[in-house]
């Protein structure tokens, strides 16, 4: 891999190109407003500090990414990816494509947008003959009472979780090569309290004085991925599709944990200096009243299975061969 187009910039986007620059990637992103090529650290991972959690063969193969580059650019394009003649011209000359661009977090705008939206970036990438790699929720398995695996089948038990699958079925019938990579809730450096439950409601109040509550239960495990695992994996998959038959699309699932919300507000209020305070447990019945009036608790709440039940994400070989790193060092990263 020489040279990749990331669609999107967000906490995803930014730490792939973060990584791919440290790796001497040539990269490209691809936003509808574009200003001028941004300067960007070349790291490890989304910050200068090691992971302090992360295994030995991670933080290895980090430090080595790492030691390539000591400064970068991200090449910065102005490109709508729902144009394919704007999305064809930005990934020109491009070995992969990473689809980091989403929607409002509202199933109706999902189904509107989603479908036609991916359709889109996988007729270019099979235009060009170049893999897309798509991050991807557990939203499609909330209805199983196994661990969610490589080979679950899909169990969505709502809109968002029906469309997730549709998403992926429709990778997996189209020509172009894909993957999509599942991750769990995020933490880590870059993301953002709408995107990450943990960070809205744990991290956040916490490091500012306030007790955290959680519409969920805090004391089952729950699937967590630090950012920069979900970036590495995407950036990964990327590679191993290089070489495969056109049309092949991989569903893979990024180094993931289970804490409990309570081992992470517990962990919180350790690495703060603060008095332990065990998160307040919303009942189920809160997010569906806040959902009269708030279209995000609406769509929070059909989600419950996810949070007052356990929600393990067991990982394979693929998250074996990278290594996780610890969810302490994503809760880090977030104070």
């Amino acid at each position: 891999m020489k040279s990749a187009l990331v669609i999107g910039y967000g906490q995803i986007g930014s730490e792939i190109g973060s990584q791919l620059t440290a790796a001497g990637v040539h990269v490209a992103v691809a936003t509808r407003s574009a200003p001028a090529a941004v300067p960007v650290t070349a790291t490890a991972g989304p910050g200068s500090a090691e992971p302090a959690y992360a295994d030995n063969a991670n933080r290895a193969n980090r430090a080595n990414r790492a030691n390539r580059a000591d400064h970068a650019t991200i090449a910065r394009v102005r490109a709508d990816a729902s144009d394919p003649a704007q999305l064809l011209e930005a990934a020109a000359g491009s070995d992969v494509i990473f689809a980091c661009v989403h929607a409002p977090y509202d199933s109706r705008v999902w189904a509107q947008v989603l479908p036609q939206l991916e359709k889109t970036i996988m007729d270019v990438a099979a235009e060009l003959g170049i893999p897309v790699i798509f991050p991807e929720s557990v939203y499609a398995f909330v209805g199983l009472t196994s661990p969610v695996t490589e080979s679950s089948p899909f169990a969505p038990v709502e809109e968002k979780g029906r469309i997730r699958q549709q998403l992926m079925e429709a990778r997996l019938e189209h020509p172009a090569t894909s993957a999509s990579i599942i991750a769990g809730d995020l933490l880590g450096r870059s993301a953002q309290p709408m995107s990450s439950v943990v960070k809205m409601c744990i991290t956040d109040p916490i490091s500012k004085g306030r007790r955290a509550r959680v519409p969920a239960r805090s004391d089952v495990p729950h699937g967590i991925t630090v950012i920069e695992d979900l970036a590495a994996a995407m950036i990964r998959a990327g590679q191993l599709l290089e070489d495969v038959p056109t049309g092949t699309h991989r569903l893979l699932i990024a180094p993931s944990s289970n804490p409990t919300l309570a081992e992470i507000a517990k962990f919180t209020h350790e690495h703060l200096g603060t008095r332990p305070k065990s998160p307040l447990s919303l009942p189920r019945w809160t997010t569906r009243v806040a959902g009269i009036v708030e279209r995000s608790m609406y769509e929070l709440n059909q989600l419950s299975p996810i949070w007052y039940s356990a929600c393990v994400i067991e990982s394979g070989a693929f998250a074996e061969e990278l290594g996780t790193t610890d969810w302490r060092e994503g809760v880090r990263q977030m104070l």
